[in-house]
């Protein structure tokens, strides 16, 4: 095989039928790195073994059949069992004695997380991060956001968020990234020509090979200039102030995520007596520091 296959960026591998059995007979280096497979592991192997169980490769073939524009979603199954979504293509290669195909892979994890995402949860905005913070993707959902996306392609996100956030944005997309969690943040950005606080969703994403691929920042709010004595401001002043995402102080407390983010949110306004106890005592503070009513509920 040329040398050029190898070193496509696309995922690919080439598939042979043989005696009406589908056999591999080569992948490239975006394939392993996609799904964490070499070269050997997969010679000769049949490709059923690459898709969840229930699916055939013959079944993927018929749908792909020989037209080069067909698109067939369907999830690859990595090394490590993980599923992959995946949208093929196929091409076949020209041989008057052989019938070979060259399977195209297009992992769409990032998307296929933002659509599931915005079924039950508003987004104002998506940004997809490589791991040189530089933007490789965004959509605008709602204004106030008017910056077109591809406008923003290829700059650093920190560019665009206020310099006393930058620190605090790296730090949890960095913790993100190497606990493999799912973060939320408050960040100060520019919406136009304004700074506001946001809320956001930071989600990394990794290749078969467990590498690291990029994150997915969803903007899902904006949130109005609060009163000092609004509890929920003032817990997520201190969280970032101090460093500490949603996360560690879930399991620093043993307090679900979930509760976690619903006090941050203001959504619970006076949280249980021992959970408010918790909470304080992990950021180094009286609950009434928090909450003005504690003493008195």
């Amino acid at each position: 095989m040329d040398n050029v296959f190898y070193l496509l960026a696309d995922p690919m591998f080439i598939v042979e039928l043989e005696h009406n059995r589908w056999y591999i007979r080569d992948i490239n280096y975006a394939f392993t790195k996609l799904t964490g497979y070499k070269k050997a592991e997969l010679a000769d192997a049949d490709p059923d073994g690459l898709l969840r169980r229930g699916y055939t490769f013959g079944g993927l073939m018929t749908q792909l059949g020989d037209d080069n524009e067909q698109t067939v979603e369907q999830e690859l199954i990595s090394k490590t069992t993980a599923s992959i979504p995946v949208r093929f293509t196929c091409r076949r290669l020209p041989s008057s004695q052989q019938t070979c195909y060259i399977i195209i892979c297009k992992d769409y994890s990032e998307e296929k997380y933002i659509e599931e995402f915005a079924m039950d949860n508003q987004i104002l905005m998506s940004i997809g991060v490589s791991d040189q913070f530089r933007i490789t993707s965004a959509t605008r959902y709602y204004s106030p956001f008017k910056q077109r996306g591809a406008n923003l392609i290829n700059q650093v996100v920190f560019d665009h968020v206020a310099e006393e956030s930058r620190k605090s944005l790296r730090r949890i997309m960095e913790y993100s990234r190497t606990h493999g969690t799912t973060e939320h943040a408050d960040i100060r950005l520019f919406v136009g020509d304004q700074l506001r606080m946001t809320t956001a969703v930071i989600k990394p994403f990794y290749s078969g090979n467990k590498e690291f691929k990029s994150y997915v920042i969803l903007l899902t709010g904006i949130l109005q200039p609060a009163r000092e004595e609004d509890a929920a401001y003032k817990l997520r002043m201190l969280m970032l102030n101090k460093n500490i995402t949603a996360t560690s102080l879930a399991q620093s407390t043993l307090i679900s995520l979930t509760t976690i983010s619903k006090i941050r949110n203001g959504k619970i306004k006076k949280p249980q007596r021992l959970t408010a106890e918790l909470i304080a005592g992990e950021l180094g503070v009286k609950p009434e520091t928090i909450w003005s009513g504690f003493k008195r509920y």
